[in-house]
């Protein structure tokens, strides 16, 4: 029996291990193939905004990010920005965020949950004005 339950214990911390990578997510759809910009620096400010813009700009692709609640908005706020740098935009609009229970493991009697919070948006890049 004591072998039985330390097999259970090591299979159920892979489980975890595995579904805790799985949900820190980052995915970028391009809309226009073929058009691409250079990276922005690490440090330039990138918008992020639940509406529109007031300025001309260029809608470059959707971006999504996903990771375990307890590291917060925060986090995938910086992610988004990270990723639109990436593809050289300077906005993030039309912002979503939301909340998911992906995983919730019984060993014995404990419950670990593993609360999954997403944010999504529109990479654009301001056009000259």
């Amino acid at each position: 029996m004591q072998v039985s339950r330390g097999l259970q214990a090591l299979a159920a911390s892979g489980l975890v291990a595995l579904c805790g990578c799985s949900v820190a997510r980052t995915h970028y759809i391009q809309l226009n193939p073929g058009t691409s910009y250079r990276p922005r620096a690490e440090n330039s400010p990138v918008v992020l905004t639940v509406g529109d813009l007031d300025e001309p700009y260029e809608e470059l692709g959707m971006i999504y990010v996903s990771g375990l609640a307890r590291a917060g908005y925060a986090d995938l706020n910086e992610r988004i920005r990270m990723k639109a740098r990436e593809q050289g935009a300077d906005g993030v609009i039309f912002m979503r965020y939301g909340a998911e229970h992906a995983l919730s493991f019984f060993v014995i009697v404990v419950s670990i949950p593993w609360d999954v919070v997403t944010a999504e948006g529109l990479a654009v890049r301001s056009k000259p004005r």
